[in-house]
């Protein structure tokens, strides 16, 4: 059995003003009919000139109302890490309608998408928030970016591979942009290449073309879009490989009617999932706001692996006090075993997080019941429990520690999976990790976790 492909054409849209969040642009004398005194509003947000890869460039804040001082802050999402350029405005600004938000040289953005949510807050306290989104265009002038067209892998953005009774579909969006000043004609077929290990450098896994339905030209600083389909049958190489739990390299090359390739490449791997059976040990000492905490917790857990490709399914359970009884407090490694040989179950093939009031006089706030643990609800192992993290606010309302306690059920879950104690700074394994240790790397740790056997390929 092999792997068939099949494309096509995406609509076209606008370089600017396409993401489905953007915010429509104001007309000012709407906008100043509608503001009360003090008030502000953001009209529009437009490059000043087009956003061009690896240059700085201006973002054009047009502004209604409000007076004073104030600060423009742009939060940027794009293919790496957001990140937040701000500037102050005053009195000059209002007057003019506008102020630039200057993006530097070390705050450039390589060619594909990008979002810019824009804020401004002025002195008398009035805010005012717009999206935009904008394609950045090759410097070079011409380019090809891979990305996943539906279905991703969390953290890394991966392609997602889903499987579909016996086969795997694959579905990547490919997208051609032209920052030069003369359009770009495009052959309809193309070359894709499936890799086990770098593109070139690793195992050729399999290999074919397809092609296009219709003529490919790409307009002068436009952009171009369309999709590629995969179906890898079983028995086929690539879908030998996605059930052997290993990541793939996909390369997609392209060639000009005037000569010349275009490619590009991007990882495709599948998404893993675990369950987690999370059980209040002592329900009716939970208080109502403790009882959110611990699932907004639970939240943080979740996004700690979702940030390293493996979801996280949850259960919520309880055992009330009166069946809990000494179980409340857990005083020794041996009473913790002893919970866990007396309430873990029923078997669901979910990981059991018993969350209790207290752990006292053991020199630790969690405990996993082994390294890793087993894959049954039998016996002292199967089991992972925390102390609850639990502090009173000012107004003397009792909450639990939301950024510690889902890094705390992280890392005894961690060790659960397989992981061992590591010295890498930020990460989840530390020792003595805190509530801002919350990395995972890739190898062996990602690795180890999707070899466990309670994880499955979501």
């Amino acid at each position: 059995m092999e792997t068939t492909a099949s494309a096509g054409q995406s609509p076209d849209r606008p370089i600017n003003r396409y993401g489905p969040l953007d915010s429509p642009p104001v007309e000012a004398e709407e906008a100043r009919g509608r503001l009360a005194p003090g008030q502000v509003a953001i009209l529009d947000v437009q490059p000043v000139e087009r956003v061009m890869s690896d240059q700085p460039f201006q973002l054009r804040v047009r502004l209604a109302g409000g007076t004073g001082e104030g600060v423009v802050s742009v939060l940027t999402h794009w293919a790496g890490t957001p990140f937040v350029v701000e500037r102050r405005i005053g009195a000059d600004d209002h007057d003019r309608g506008y102020a630039d938000v200057e993006f530097t040289a070390d705050q450039s953005l390589p060619p594909g998408p990008a979002t810019f949510t824009v804020g401004v807050i002025v002195e008398s306290g009035a805010q005012a928030d717009f999206t935009v989104s904008v394609a950045v265009l090759p410097s070079n002038p011409f380019s090809m970016r891979l990305s996943p067209r539906d279905n991703f892998v969390t953290g890394t953005f991966s392609v997602r591979a889903v499987k579909s009774g016996n086969s795997y579909q694959i579905n990547m969006t490919v997208t051609l942009s032209n920052g030069d000043a003369a359009a770009v004609a495009m052959r309809q077929d193309f070359r894709w290449e499936f890799w086990d290990g770098p593109v070139g450098g690793g195992t050729l896994v399999e290999q074919g073309t397809g092609g296009f339905p219709d003529p490919i030209t790409v307009g002068a600083h436009s952009t171009w879009e369309g999709w590629i389909a995969f179906n890898s049958p079983s028995g086929s190489g690539i879908f030998n490989k996605l059930e052997g739990r290993e990541d793939l390299a996909v390369r997609i090359i392209m060639t000009r009617q005037s000569g010349g390739t275009v490619e590009a490449q991007i990882t495709v791997r599948t998404m893993f999932s675990y369950g987690l059976n999370i059980t209040r040990v002592g329900a009716e000492s939970f208080t109502n706001e403790e009882y959110t905490d611990l699932y907004r917790a639970v939240d943080v857990t979740r996004t700690i692996y979702e940030r390293r490709d493996v979801t996280v399914a949850v259960d919520r359970r309880f055992i009330s006090n009166a069946s809990a009884g000494g179980f409340t407090v857990i005083t020794s490694e041996t009473e913790a075993r002893d919970l866990f040989e007396q309430w873990s179950g029923p078997d669901n093939g979910f990981i059991d997080v018993f969350v209790v009031p207290s752990i006292s006089g053991t020199g630790f706030d969690g405990l996993a019941g082994a390294i890793p643990g087993p894959t049954s609800h039998d016996g002292r192992n199967s089991g992972v429990v925390v102390d609850k993290s639990g502090f009173v606010d000012g107004a003397g309302v009792r909450h639990l520690n939301v950024a510690y306690l889902g890094m705390l059920i992280g890392h005894e879950v961690g060790h659960y999976l397989g992981l061992v104690h590591v010295s890498e700074a930020g990460n989840l394994m530390l020792s003595s990790s805190t509530a801002t240790d919350t990395n995972l790397n890739y190898d062996p740790q990602y690795r180890t976790i999707i070899r466990h056997g309670w994880v499955r390929i979501a």
